[in-house]
């Protein structure tokens, strides 16, 4: 059997060899025998994974919905400065400055101040 092997060199370069066994469970220990410390090991033309077209993709993905949301932040901008009226503006602000109550209530053993011992709750509310 053949195995590819992607591993560091000694200087830190990224190199890969095809090493041949004779089963499975020896691929292992002829790379300890080489001396190679693997990062990725898969068997010879078997269809690897390319971790860079993943990541690609996701990055794709992420671009797309960042831009959506900044998108979404530009139209919601354009219409309120120039086509809101003032008592939409009133309900956007409103919105956004709610003032809020935060209520904390300690649930365990108050005299001890050991780090991690008492539950804490926290209660938000307008």
């Amino acid at each position: 059997m053949k195995f590819e092997v992607a591993y560091r060199t000694a200087d830190g370069n990224m190199a890969e060899t095809i090493i041949e066994v004779s089963d499975r469970n020896a691929v292992y220990s002829e790379l300890r025998r080489q001396g190679i410390t693997p990062i990725s090991l898969h068997e010879a033309g078997t269809k690897k994974r390319d971790k860079k077209s993943d990541g690609g993709k996701l990055s794709s993905a992420l671009k797309i919905v960042l831009l959506a949301v900044l998108l979404s932040a530009a139209v919601f901008a354009a219409w309120y400065f120039f086509a809101a009226d003032d008592g939409a503006k009133q309900r956007v602000k409103d919105l956004v400055a709610r003032p809020s109550k935060i209520e904390m209530h300690q649930t365990g053993p108050a005299p001890t101040p050991r780090k991690g011992t008492g539950a804490v709750s926290v209660k938000i509310s307008e």
